[in-house]
């Protein structure tokens, strides 16, 4: 089955601010955006984040309200090479992924950088990164959407 991915980091995306690592996330505007995405364009979550070390990476998204449906279809390497590094490698180690956007305060570089949807650390996914989101969706796969 084909299927669409967001690559999904924590900190400075759905975690802002100078808070410290307590597996709770605190920026809910950003858990609403991503939960409308991911169920607007049918997209699982791959987690890029730091935070993926934890064991419960993946709860720590449930709780924070993260809807039951959106599947988090796990997470990226950890190889310390670079981030564009563990997203090519899950890129080829899944190859039935054929529409996948970035979500980061990270920039990434190279032939990633199209992909990303860059936040700001203090401001997370918000609005207006939702719609670059869905207008990165038409650029990229020619996906328009009404919702």
């Amino acid at each position: 089955m084909n299927k669409g991915v967001i690559f999904l980091d924590y900190d400075g995306v759905i975690n802002i601010g100078d808070k410290k690592f307590d597996g709770q996330l605190n920026n809910p505007e950003a858990i609403m955006y991503l939960n409308k995405f991911c169920n607007e364009f049918n997209f699982d979550i791959v987690v890029t984040s730091s935070w993926r070390r934890h064991p419960n990476y993946k709860n720590m998204l449930y709780d924070a309200g993260l809807d039951p449906k959106i599947k988090i279809a796990g997470c990226t390497i950890v190889s310390h090479i670079s981030r564009e590094f563990e997203i090519n490698k899950y890129l080829s180690d899944n190859p039935d992924i054929i529409e996948f956007i970035i979500i980061d305060d990270y920039i990434v570089s190279g032939d990633l950088h199209k992909y990303l949807v860059h936040t700001s650390p203090s401001k997370g996914f918000n609005k207006n990164k939702y719609i670059e989101a869905v207008s990165k969706m038409d650029i990229l796969y020619n996906k328009r959407t009404h919702k």
